[in-house]
């Protein structure tokens, strides 16, 4: 095994996953350092399910990039032979109002439901206020765990190499390469691509930007009555947006009794490495609001609360560019709560930005300079 190689990945979790798969399929020797297990649950990407959809970023940003991670979503199904990766579902969008930026533009990607079709379509829920609702017949299930896997296998199978329970100490970059410091010792490279998640802000302290990790939960239940109405073949992938927050689900599947339920854009900012994980009262009070608000068939008997963190930049938008000091270093994230329907588009633009300094995929508004514009200290 060389010990040095053309591009080390500092965190194997939703996005390095990728990014490590990318770098193998271009012939590259690729090093993944996970401090974790792989994959694991001490970040943000596991749960058994996460979601995605096209419809809301047509017109947006974004747009490039969740077309382009469609895509890839795709090519790793394929690749791994792994269909349960992406599920089709469809994805349900309901809202008190018409959402100011999304669906500013009929693409035909979308079929907007007015309050009778959404009670007769779906009666699982309960929306006597709601009056703008909208389906995105792409929406789909994706399995984080089973992702992250099937990036790190196929990579594997190509080349690459993951060091899992390795721990990143410390990094350093010159003209002539990049040195990892790990608890397994030191590794080298021409690059280095920083996918660490909520542990972002801990390597990139010395660039002055405040990044955040937060404390989010999320939840299951046996319903109370209708279990069929929950399933897959009745339920699509959710949001409804009210306060505190967003909340989401999944339709129930066959290897996680119960319907998931969570709770988008709430929770304490916490250290990563020193805070407690265990569920608490008040989680179990955030999914017991929705479920008797929107879905109270569903109200039946808790399976089960899991925590996780999400990673902040000051404006939530994630940051995929080249370290402003060192033009061999890529910085990808932290994604902001809402990155993983992103990541294989994401980590191929930083991949694109670590091999060729450039790349194709529309990241101008991702770029790391409009943070630091904002002044450091």
């Amino acid at each position: 095994m060389p010990t040095t190689y053309d591009v080390i990945v500092v965190g194997v979790g939703g996005v390095g996953a990728p990014a490590v798969w990318h770098l193998a399929r271009r012939g590259l020797r690729v090093l993944g350092l996970e401090r974790f297990a792989v994959p694991h649950a001490m970040g943000g990407s596991h749960g058994n399910s996460r979601q995605t959809k096209i419809a809301p970023y047509i017109g947006s940003p974004y747009e490039g990039i969740i077309l382009r991670a469609y895509e890839l979503w795709r090519e790793i199904v394929a690749e791994s032979a792994q269909p349960e990766i992406m599920v089709t579902t469809g994805f349900l969008d309901i809202h008190r109002a018409p959402p100011a930026a999304a669906y500013a533009t009929d693409t035909g990607r979308f079929e907007r439901l007015d309050h009778a079709e959404l009670r007769c379509r779906y009666p699982q829920f309960q929306l006597a206020e709601y009056c703008w609702a909208a389906w995105d017949p792409a929406g789909a299930l994706l399995r984080p765990e089973l992702a992250v896997t099937s990036f790190v296998r196929t990579a594997m199978l190509r080349g690459g190499v993951v060091e899992g329970s390795t721990e990143v100490k410390g990094w350093r970059a010159s003209a002539g390469g990049v040195e990892v410091e790990t608890t397994r010792g030191r590794f080298s490279a021409g690059k280095l691509v920083l996918c660490a998640g909520p542990w972002t802000g801990k390597l990139l302290a010395d660039l002055g930007i405040r990044m955040t990790a937060n404390r989010m939960s999320f939840g299951w239940v046996w319903p109370r009555r209708n279990v069929a109405a929950f399933g897959p073949s009745s339920m699509p992938c959710w949001c409804i947006d009210d306060e505190p927050g967003i909340y989401y689900g999944f339709p129930m599947m066959t290897d996680v009794p119960g319907f998931k339920i969570g709770l988008h854009w709430y929770g304490d900012e916490v250290d990563p490495d020193a805070f407690d994980r265990r569920p608490d009262a008040r989680d179990e009070a955030l999914i017991r609001t929705g479920l008797r608000t929107f879905m109270p068939d569903a109200n039946g008997p808790l399976l089960g609360i899991r925590t996780c963190l999400y990673d902040h930049t000051p404006d939530d938008v994630p940051i995929i560019d080249l370290h402003p000091e060192h033009d061999n270093v890529v910085i990808c994230g932290p994604l902001c709560g809402a990155g993983f329907k992103f990541v294989p588009a994401y980590a191929e633009a930083a991949v694109d930005l670590a091999a060729d300094g450039h790349t194709r995929l529309p990241i101008d508004f991702l770029r790391i300079g409009r943070l630091l514009a904002a002044g450091r200290p």
